[in-house]
């Protein structure tokens, strides 16, 4: 199978049907069970919704909504972005919903993407999305893990400014297990909010202000004033008071936290267009964060140079085409290999991998790559997925 449709210019006239599914984890169903005909950022669209489980007692138990819209547009748009746009859709209605109903929707999964066209055969593409979290961290805790951890502990009991650390420490752990960029950006910026008292003091600065001096354009008198502004972590992320003379990657870094989070805060730009903006951001400001907590807990054998960030696992997709002349209604539309289980079996070779069990109903001439995206998921492309190693059992490989 080859990687088509790839281009994003919009330049051809013909159109195709797209359809994203959604799963949330909160179970509904609307009372009239029709699909919904909605416009959705200038979009028109159908969508449908329906519980995952039939049974009551299931729907309260295990929940689960299944959410799948469709739409028409140009045929040659990339998967990946309609992926993006298709699931922002269906964001945007459970967020109107909820401020309607005051229903309590949880974080959704996107599942599957897909295009049908006019062409005579392989005429439908479509990405599921395959999920591999992070259940389980890959290196033992180790006696020194325990010693570092039980010198923050000390410092968070013994000093004064204990209080801000622990909620440093904790805004550090939730920007961690938090898998959206921007809401992770977020939770470290606050952390370092936290510590802006106690590094200005460390720096022998005013937590909190800056004087700042101006000329009145009507007389010429010279005034001095007081401006709010993050002096102690300005000066920690500058690694001094002089921010001219910081190093430039600092002074840049510096620059990007800040824009962004003006924007975030004030709306200032929409969500998607701040491209890797908020990736860029992250990781600057867990490393300052982290190291910030570091140095202010004496604890200097943590700081590096170099940070890297666990992201929560990684997301398989499995690309395929194949020949149809419609599809199921939108109320019946589901994963197209159905269901897939993922699970981890020993490898004679690379010990424990990752297996991913796939159902192929009545496709004869489906085609599959099986892959993963080399860039974070809010900029990737349908380019950007690169194969991986698979290994069929013979079953499998046969009836696919």
């Amino acid at each position: 199978m080859t990687k088509n449709r790839a281009d994003t210019s919009g330049c051809n006239d013909e159109l195709a049907t797209y359809r994203v599914l959604v799963k949330q984890p909160l179970s509904m169903e609307l009372d009239t069970g029709e699909v919904l005909d909605l416009s959705i950022q200038e979009m028109a669209c159908r969508l449908s919704i329906r519980p995952e489980h039939g049974d009551p007692a299931t729907q309260r138990e295990i929940g689960g909504a299944i959410l799948a819209i469709e739409l028409q547009t140009n045929a040659d748009l990339d998967l990946i972005t309609v992926a993006r746009g298709g699931f922002q859709l269906i964001e945007d209605f459970l967020s109107a919903l909820s401020v309607a109903s005051g229903m309590t929707f949880e974080k959704s999964t996107l599942v599957q993407v897909a295009r049908l066209t006019k062409d005579e055969t392989l005429n439908c593409e479509f990405v599921q999305f395959n999920p591999l979290y992070l259940r389980h961290w890959h290196n033992p805790v180790s006696a020194a893990m325990i010693k570092s951890a039980s010198k923050l502990l000390a410092h968070w009991d013994g000093l004064e400014i204990g209080n801000r650390l622990r909620r440093a420490a904790s805004r550090y752990r939730a920007a961690l297990g938090t898998s959206d960029d921007v809401s992770a950006f977020q939770e470290a910026y606050i952390g370092l909010e936290s510590l802006e008292k106690p590094l200005a003091i460390a720096a022998g600065l005013t937590p909190g202000s800056e004087e700042v001096s101006g000329k009145c354009d009507a007389c010429g008198h010279v005034y001095v004033r007081k401006r709010t502004a993050l002096v102690g972590v300005r000066t920690f992320v500058h690694a001094s008071k002089d921010i001219k003379a910081a190093d430039p990657q600092r002074r840049s870094e510096w620059k990007l936290m800040n824009e962004l989070r003006n924007d975030l805060m004030h709306g200032l730009e929409d969500l998607n267009e701040l491209g890797d903006r908020p990736h860029t951001a992250l990781l600057a400001s867990m490393h300052y964060l982290h190291d910030a907590i570091c140095h202010l807990c004496h604890v200097s054998d943590l700081v590096a140079d170099t940070y890297r960030m666990a992201r929560g696992g990684s997301t398989f997709v499995t690309c395929g085409r194949y020949s149809a002349s419609s599809w199921p209604s939108l109320e019946e539309w589901g994963e197209l290999l159905g269901p897939s289980s993922l699970t981890w079996v020993k490898h004679p070779i690379h010990g424990l991998v990752p297996e991913i069990n796939v159902k192929n109903s009545d496709m004869t001439d489906l085609e599959l790559i099986f892959g993963g995206t080399r860039k974070p998921f809010a900029v990737a492309s349908f380019e950007d997925i690169d194969p991986v190693n698979v290994e069929f059992g013979h079953s499998e490989a046969e009836h696919l």
